[in-house]
C-alpha cells in the first residue's frame, strides 16, 4: 500500500492493528510550524460492510470524545462520494473544546479486497487549506 502525503504532513505510527489479521493503522499529522491540531489515521483490513465499518468508527468516536469531556456531532448524514477513481462512503463531524473548534471526516472504501478507513481532523480555521488532505491522500491510495 502506499500513498502521498502533502508538504509537511509525516507518518507518525504504522504498525498492524492488535489482534486483527492482515490489518495496518497510520496515523499522519501536520507538522508544519505554527500548524494547529490536524491529523490523519487510516486503517486497512479484511473486507467489510462500508455502513457497519462507518456506523462503528462513529461510535467509538463519540464514546472517545465523551470520555475525554470534547463535543461530537455529526454534521451530516453518510452518503456516497467519488474520490479520484474510489468510490467513498463518507460523513463529516465538528468537535468542539470551550472555543476550540474542529471538522473532521469519516471516509471509508473497498479496494482490491480490503476495507480503508480515513478518519481526518482539522482545526475549524485551518480547514480551507487543510480539509482536502484525506481527499488527497484517498486519490493517490495505491494497492499492489
Amino acid at each position: 500500500m502506499s500513498f502521498s502525503l502533502p508538504k509537511y504532513w509525516k507518518v507518525k505510527k504504522d504498525r498492524p492493528i492488535d489482534g486483527v489479521a492482515n490489518s495496518r493503522f497510520i496515523s499522519v499529522s501536520n507538522e508544519e510550524p505554527f500548524a494547529k491540531d490536524a491529523y490523519l489515521i487510516i486503517t486497512r483490513i479484511d473486507s467489510v460492510s462500508l455502513v457497519n465499518t462507518l456506523q462503528n468508527l462513529i461510535q467509538q468516536s463519540r464514546a472517545s470524545y465523551s470520555k475525554r469531556k470534547v463535543e461530537f456531532g455529526m454534521l451530516n448524514e453518510p452518503k456516497v462520494e467519488k474520490i479520484g477513481n474510489h468510490e467513498v462512503l463518507k460523513a463529516n463531524f465538528e468537535t468542539r473544546v470551550i472555543t476550540n473548534r474542529n471538522r473532521g471526516s469519516f471516509a471509508v472504501l473497498h479496494y482490491k479486497g480490503k476495507t480503508f478507513c480515513f478518519v481526518s481532523s482539522i482545526n475549524i480555521k485551518d480547514k480551507k487549506a487543510n480539509f482536502s488532505v484525506a481527499d488527497s491522500v484517498i486519490k493517490s491510495l495505491s494497492v499492489k
